[in-house]
This record gives C-alpha cells, structure tokens and sequence, in this order.
C-alpha cells in the first residue's frame, strides 16, 4: 500500500522546524496566503518562523526562489531571507524553505486600516524598491521565468501577452461562467498595440510584488516575500496587477494611483498600463471557480469581474 503523504500537515512543519532549529515548537498553524505552496506559520520559545513546503513536483520553483535571493539580496531589496532549506527532502518527502517572519501582514488584509498617507508612502518605496533591480541585467527573452540559464519561448513582451491571452480565453470559454465578456475587442486593442509592446527591453521586475507578498508594518514596507520567480519586460505589469487585485477585492486603489504618479508616464505608457489592467482581469476571470496547486479553491465575485473588465475595456477604447 502506498502511505506517501500528498500534502503536508502541521505535524510535519512542526517536526522540521524543531529539526532545523532545535527550538522547542510552541504553535503552528497552515497561512492562507498563496496558491502554489503551503505555508506554515510557526511559534518557537525563541522566534517566529515561516515555512514554506511543496510538492516534490515544485522542487524548481524553491531552487528558483534561492537563486533570486542570491541575485537580489545584495542589490538591497528587502526580501524575507531564507535561513534554512530541504531542497532534498531529508527531512520529510516535502521540500522546504525556513525564514524568520516578518513583523506585519500582507498589504491586503491591512489595506483598509491605511491613511491615504499610508498609502502614498508605501506607493514611493514600492517604487524605489522595483528600482533597485536596475543593475540586473536583460533577460535572454520575456515573460516569467525561473532564472537567467532557463530561457521562455517568447522572443518579444507581445508575443508573451498574446500566448497567454490566447490560452486564458480557451480556459474561460470551457468554463462557460463569462460567456458574455467581449474577448475579440480584446485581441483588436492587442493588436493595435503590437508595435507598442515589441519595444518593451526585457527588464527583470518583481511581477508579483502587488497587493500579496508585500508584507506593510506600522505604514512601512517591511519586506517582500514569495519571490519564486522574475518577469521580463515591462515593470508597468506588476502595477497593472495591483490595480486589478485591489478592485477585484472591493478596495479603493489609491496606492496605485501614487504609485503611477511617481512613475511620471507619458501617454503610451498609461496606455500600456490600461492594457495591463484588463489583462489581470482576463487573469482573474480564468483563476475564477478553478482548484489552486496548494487545494484551495479560488471563488470570485463573477458579476464584479464582469463589470471591471467592461470598465477596462472602455477606459482602452477612450484612447482611440
């Protein structure tokens, strides 16, 4: 009989840590955030950890996670550290990454208690934060990738936006739940902004630094986490990306709107941000009643989805 665990379970992220550490465990308790890995937060006599475990089948994206902390730690970038790693399952048949936690909660789940201030503040050191990934150098091609030596097949930033669009909208159609939702106006703007998108350099940013992953003490940034992997292209998507998490959970989006502000955009600029936009609600629609890699379930409000992606398509068609 086969006894291998399919998951992870408190038990065993308890039992590595005290390995890992030889603190006596106090608490442990499974964290809601993320959708590909499970994520334990546990209470030492000593310390407060995080332990991120997966399946054996995402071992890449942990050495992929340690890579970039390598490239990006020196550079100044306030990442949670890992401290300890089970790359190689010794420890239990799941890999695992072990980081101090960091003081604060993701910026969504404190969002509402923000000033405008607040969020002004944390719009500029987001900025200054996405900044610092100057020195690295471009990729050899675009979109997300793992690391430098692991190319994607995607030669220009359109031909990205394009692979993935076409494959969101044949996702959607099978799941029959936005079938009224204007996908051919979507591949028009596109392709009207095919020469746009073809200049963009393919710039490493931290794609999913957006309204998750950003981990905001006391109106500061104290640092970001779950940095698996890179994108390549035009920073203005992560931006996009916020926008539409933000809306999608009921938020104002003022920290967007400074973030922009200080971006300074001139006008092809704003409309590629406007593309992202409904590109991240197409993203959503497609995530909408789908089963995450880490079981949870993704349910979103589908008649709020329906009226964003209507707003950003005519906040896209205004421009022409």
């Amino acid at each position: 009989m086969n006894n291998v665990l399919k998951y992870p379970t408190e038990e065993i992220a308890s039992s590595v840590v005290l390995t890992m550490t030889a603190e006596n465990i106090l608490h442990t308790q499974r964290m809601t955030t993320g959708d590909q890995h499970f994520v334990y937060a546990v209470k030492t006599e000593k310390s407060d950890y995080v332990i991120r475990m997966t399946d054996t089948s995402q071992t890449d994206k942990f050495i992929s996670a340690t890579y970039w902390q390598e490239k990006l730690l020196p550079l100044g970038i306030p990442l949670a550290k890992f401290i300890k790693s089970d790359l190689a399952c010794e420890l239990s048949e799941f890999p695992s990454l072990l980081m101090l936690r960091l003081s604060g909660d993701d910026l969504c789940n404190i969002y509402s208690q923000l000033t405008d201030l607040n969020k002004h503040n944390l719009a500029l050191e987001m900025v200054k934060i996405q900044a610092m990934t100057g020195p690295l150098p471009d990729g050899p091609s675009y979109g997300i990738v793992n690391s430098y030596e692991r190319m994607t097949a995607h030669n220009s930033w359109y031909d990205f936006l394009t692979h993935r669009l076409y494959l969101f909208d044949e996702i959607i159609r099978n799941n029959k739940i936005f079938n009224d939702v204007e996908m051919e106006d979507v591949f028009k703007i596109v392709k009207n902004l095919e020469n746009e998108f073809r200049l963009i350099r393919a710039r490493p940013f931290l794609w999913d630094a957006s309204e998750r992953n950003v981990i905001v003490e006391k109106g500061q940034i104290s640092g970001i986490v779950d940095v698996d992997e890179m994108c390549f292209g035009d920073p203005l998507f992560v931006l996009g990306l916020t926008y539409t998490a933000l809306e999608n959970e009921g938020y104002d989006t003022l920290y967007c709107d400074y973030w922009s502000e200080a971006l300074e955009m001139d006008d092809n600029a704003k409309i590629r941000l406007a593309f992202y936009r409904l590109f991240y609600v197409i993203v959503f629609m497609r995530k909408h009643a789908m089963t995450s890699d880490n079981q949870q379930k993704i349910i979103f409000d589908d008649q709020r989805l329906k009226n964003m992606f209507k707003q950003s398509l005519n906040r896209l068609k205004a421009w022409y």
